[in-house]
Protein backbone atom coordinates (compact mmCIF):
# COMPACT_ATOMS: atom_id res chain seq x y z
CA UNK A 1 0.00 0.00 0.00
CA UNK A 2 1.37 3.60 -1.16
CA UNK A 3 0.95 6.81 0.76
CA UNK A 4 1.65 10.21 -0.47
CA UNK A 5 5.43 11.48 0.77
CA UNK A 6 3.11 14.49 2.94
CA UNK A 7 6.10 16.83 4.89
CA UNK A 8 4.84 19.55 6.02
CA UNK A 9 7.80 21.70 8.40
CA UNK A 10 4.53 23.18 9.69
CA UNK A 11 4.90 25.59 12.42
CA UNK A 12 1.39 25.65 14.53
CA UNK A 13 0.93 28.73 16.71
CA UNK A 14 1.69 28.70 20.54
CA UNK A 15 0.50 31.50 22.58
CA UNK A 16 1.65 29.84 25.70
CA UNK A 17 4.29 27.20 25.88
CA UNK A 18 4.21 26.73 29.65
CA UNK A 19 0.52 25.68 28.77
CA UNK A 20 1.45 22.65 26.88
CA UNK A 21 4.29 21.93 29.35
CA UNK A 22 2.13 21.90 32.57
CA UNK A 23 -1.03 20.30 30.25
CA UNK A 24 1.26 16.90 29.48
CA UNK A 25 3.19 16.94 32.35
CA UNK A 26 -0.22 16.57 34.45
CA UNK A 27 -1.48 14.04 32.87
CA UNK A 28 1.53 11.94 32.76
CA UNK A 29 -0.24 8.96 34.51
CA UNK A 30 -2.98 9.27 32.07
CA UNK A 31 -2.25 7.91 28.36
CA UNK A 32 -4.83 8.25 26.39
CA UNK A 33 -5.73 11.66 27.78
CA UNK A 34 -2.20 12.50 26.98
CA UNK A 35 -2.29 11.61 23.65
CA UNK A 36 -5.05 13.98 22.94
CA UNK A 37 -2.76 17.01 23.81
CA UNK A 38 -1.27 18.89 21.12
CA UNK A 39 2.49 18.92 20.70
CA UNK A 40 4.69 21.57 21.45
CA UNK A 41 5.51 23.39 17.57
CA UNK A 42 7.88 26.65 18.56
CA UNK A 43 10.93 25.06 17.05
CA UNK A 44 10.18 26.29 13.57
CA UNK A 45 11.14 22.97 12.12
CA UNK A 46 9.63 19.85 12.49
CA UNK A 47 12.85 17.95 13.14
CA UNK A 48 13.48 20.14 15.97
CA UNK A 49 10.09 19.85 17.45
CA UNK A 50 10.84 15.88 17.90
CA UNK A 51 13.49 17.26 19.91
CA UNK A 52 11.20 18.95 22.04
CA UNK A 53 8.94 16.62 23.02
CA UNK A 54 10.83 15.67 26.04
CA UNK A 55 10.06 18.65 28.77
CA UNK A 56 12.79 19.91 31.38
CA UNK A 57 15.38 18.29 29.32
CA UNK A 58 18.24 19.97 31.21
CA UNK A 59 16.83 18.92 34.57
CA UNK A 60 17.07 15.17 36.42
CA UNK A 61 14.03 15.95 38.73
CA UNK A 62 11.69 17.36 36.51
CA UNK A 63 12.54 15.69 33.03
CA UNK A 64 9.16 14.57 31.10
CA UNK A 65 9.66 12.48 27.83
CA UNK A 66 6.21 12.66 26.04
CA UNK A 67 6.96 10.18 23.40
CA UNK A 68 6.88 6.47 25.21
CA UNK A 69 5.23 4.13 22.95
CA UNK A 70 4.53 4.00 19.10
CA UNK A 71 1.12 5.23 19.45
CA UNK A 72 2.68 8.04 20.52
CA UNK A 73 4.78 8.21 17.83
CA UNK A 74 1.54 8.48 16.06
CA UNK A 75 0.11 11.21 17.62
CA UNK A 76 2.67 13.34 17.04
CA UNK A 77 3.32 12.46 13.42
CA UNK A 78 -0.43 13.12 12.53
CA UNK A 79 -0.17 16.29 13.94
CA UNK A 80 3.01 17.40 12.14
CA UNK A 81 1.56 15.74 8.85
CA UNK A 82 4.00 12.79 8.37
CA UNK A 83 1.43 10.51 8.22
CA UNK A 84 -2.06 11.16 7.37
CA UNK A 85 -5.33 9.47 9.24
CA UNK A 86 -5.93 6.52 6.37
CA UNK A 87 -2.13 5.90 7.18
CA UNK A 88 -2.18 5.99 10.70
CA UNK A 89 -5.28 3.76 11.28
CA UNK A 90 -3.27 1.07 9.10
CA UNK A 91 -0.49 1.25 11.10
CA UNK A 92 -2.45 0.95 14.32
CA UNK A 93 -3.77 -2.42 12.79
CA UNK A 94 0.05 -3.21 12.29
CA UNK A 95 1.40 -2.17 15.56
CA UNK A 96 -1.82 -4.69 17.03
CA UNK A 97 -0.28 -7.28 15.52
CA UNK A 98 3.22 -7.14 16.29
CA UNK A 99 3.36 -4.98 18.93
CA UNK A 100 7.53 -6.07 19.53
CA UNK A 101 8.46 -4.63 15.91
CA UNK A 102 6.22 -1.40 16.78
CA UNK A 103 8.28 -1.13 20.33
CA UNK A 104 11.28 -1.86 18.21
CA UNK A 105 9.99 1.18 15.94
CA UNK A 106 9.34 3.15 18.98
CA UNK A 107 12.59 2.80 20.32
CA UNK A 108 14.37 3.59 16.88
CA UNK A 109 12.63 7.31 16.84
CA UNK A 110 13.57 7.89 20.33
CA UNK A 111 17.65 6.96 19.16
CA UNK A 112 17.33 8.95 16.58
CA UNK A 113 15.67 12.15 18.20
CA UNK A 114 18.25 11.46 20.84
CA UNK A 115 21.02 11.57 17.95
CA UNK A 116 19.66 14.58 16.26
CA UNK A 117 19.68 16.86 19.30
CA UNK A 118 23.41 15.94 19.74
CA UNK A 119 24.24 16.90 15.81
CA UNK A 120 22.08 19.95 15.71
CA UNK A 121 23.56 21.32 18.71
CA UNK A 122 27.30 21.68 18.55
CA UNK A 123 29.29 21.14 21.86
CA UNK A 124 32.40 23.65 22.34
CA UNK A 125 34.47 21.44 20.63
CA UNK A 126 32.74 20.94 17.38
CA UNK A 127 29.61 18.91 16.03
CA UNK A 128 28.95 15.51 17.32
CA UNK A 129 30.40 13.51 14.03
CA UNK A 130 28.95 10.27 16.10
CA UNK A 131 26.05 11.46 15.99
CA UNK A 132 25.77 12.52 12.89
CA UNK A 133 26.91 9.40 10.96
CA UNK A 134 23.73 7.69 13.09
CA UNK A 135 21.47 10.18 11.52
CA UNK A 136 22.51 9.79 8.20
CA UNK A 137 22.07 5.97 8.46
CA UNK A 138 18.71 6.14 9.35
CA UNK A 139 18.32 8.96 5.87
CA UNK A 140 20.17 6.58 3.67
CA UNK A 141 18.18 3.25 5.31
CA UNK A 142 15.20 5.83 4.34
CA UNK A 143 15.98 6.37 1.02
CA UNK A 144 16.90 2.76 -0.07
CA UNK A 145 13.22 1.83 1.24
CA UNK A 146 11.91 4.92 -0.84
CA UNK A 147 10.37 5.32 -4.32
CA UNK A 148 11.36 8.54 -6.04
CA UNK A 149 8.05 8.93 -8.45
CA UNK A 150 8.42 12.60 -9.74
CA UNK A 151 6.62 14.96 -9.30
CA UNK A 152 5.77 13.86 -6.05
CA UNK A 153 8.74 13.03 -4.77
CA UNK A 154 9.77 10.16 -2.61
CA UNK A 155 7.24 7.25 -2.01
CA UNK A 156 7.06 4.89 0.92
CA UNK A 157 5.32 1.82 1.71
CA UNK A 158 2.72 2.26 4.51
CA UNK A 159 4.47 -0.03 7.34
CA UNK A 160 5.47 0.51 10.90
CA UNK A 161 8.87 2.16 9.42
CA UNK A 162 6.80 5.25 8.01
CA UNK A 163 7.46 7.48 10.70
CA UNK A 164 10.80 7.01 11.23
CA UNK A 165 11.98 6.77 7.62
CA UNK A 166 9.96 10.55 7.13
CA UNK A 167 11.61 11.58 10.49
CA UNK A 168 14.87 10.40 8.63
CA UNK A 169 14.63 12.59 5.78
CA UNK A 170 13.70 15.66 7.74
CA UNK A 171 16.48 15.49 10.69
CA UNK A 172 18.89 15.69 7.44
CA UNK A 173 16.84 18.21 6.24
CA UNK A 174 16.87 20.65 9.26
CA UNK A 175 20.97 19.78 9.42
CA UNK A 176 22.40 20.69 6.36
CA UNK A 177 19.55 23.87 5.41
CA UNK A 178 20.08 25.32 8.47
CA UNK A 179 22.94 27.29 9.78
CA UNK A 180 24.57 25.93 12.80
CA UNK A 181 24.49 29.28 14.42
CA UNK A 182 20.93 29.34 13.96
CA UNK A 183 19.80 26.03 16.13
CA UNK A 184 19.65 27.68 19.82
CA UNK A 185 18.21 26.24 23.32
CA UNK A 186 16.43 28.10 25.24
CA UNK A 187 18.01 30.22 27.79
CA UNK A 188 16.23 28.43 30.58
CA UNK A 189 18.60 26.66 33.06
CA UNK A 190 16.11 23.78 33.22
CA UNK A 191 13.93 23.81 29.83
CA UNK A 192 16.11 22.44 26.88
CA UNK A 193 13.70 23.16 24.35
CA UNK A 194 15.60 24.31 20.88
CA UNK A 195 14.42 26.33 18.01
CA UNK A 196 15.53 28.16 15.15
CA UNK A 197 16.26 31.68 15.88
CA UNK A 198 14.75 33.96 13.26
CA UNK A 199 14.61 37.23 15.02
CA UNK A 200 15.92 39.96 13.39
CA UNK A 201 18.33 40.77 15.35
CA UNK A 202 19.20 36.80 16.11
CA UNK A 203 18.99 37.45 19.89
CA UNK A 204 16.16 35.33 20.83
CA UNK A 205 16.18 33.65 24.13
CA UNK A 206 13.73 31.67 25.38
CA UNK A 207 11.69 29.37 23.73
CA UNK A 208 8.56 31.23 24.61
CA UNK A 209 8.77 34.48 25.95
CA UNK A 210 5.98 34.18 27.69
CA UNK A 211 6.72 30.91 29.48
CA UNK A 212 10.65 30.84 30.56
CA UNK A 213 11.50 34.36 29.43
CA UNK A 214 8.60 35.28 31.85
CA UNK A 215 9.51 33.13 34.36
CA UNK A 216 12.91 34.12 34.77
CA UNK A 217 12.28 37.78 34.54
CA UNK A 218 10.07 37.45 37.81
CA UNK A 219 13.22 35.00 39.30
CA UNK A 220 15.97 37.83 38.83
CA UNK A 221 13.77 40.36 40.08
CA UNK A 222 12.64 38.39 43.08
CA UNK A 223 16.73 37.84 43.36
CA UNK A 224 17.29 41.47 43.08
CA UNK A 225 14.32 42.47 45.84
CA UNK A 226 15.90 39.58 48.66
CA UNK A 227 19.30 41.07 47.92
CA UNK A 228 18.26 44.83 48.39
CA UNK A 229 16.34 43.70 51.20
CA UNK A 230 19.47 42.12 52.62
CA UNK A 231 21.70 44.71 51.71
CA UNK A 232 20.12 47.07 53.81
CA UNK A 233 19.04 45.40 56.74
CA UNK A 234 22.80 44.76 56.83
CA UNK A 235 23.93 48.13 56.55
CA UNK A 236 21.11 49.07 59.12
CA UNK A 237 22.31 46.15 61.88
CA UNK A 238 25.37 47.84 61.41
CA UNK A 239 24.61 50.91 62.09
CA UNK A 240 23.19 50.59 65.18
CA UNK A 241 24.77 50.76 68.34
CA UNK A 242 25.02 47.89 71.31
CA UNK A 243 23.16 49.43 74.43
CA UNK A 244 24.92 47.80 76.95
CA UNK A 245 28.41 49.52 75.33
Amino acid sequence: MRDRLFMRFRLAQVTNGRQIKDALASTMGDFPDSRRRPYSAIAGHAALDLINTVSWRLSDDRRIDHLRDYDDVLAWAVQFGFVDETARQTLITLADADPARADREFRKVRDLREQLYRAALPADDGPDAQAAAVVAAQYTEAIAAARLEPPSGWQFDVDLALPRRRLALAAVDVLTGTHPEAVRQCADEECGWVFIDGSPRHNRRWCVAADCGNRNRVRRHTERVRAAAAATAAATGAGQCDPRT
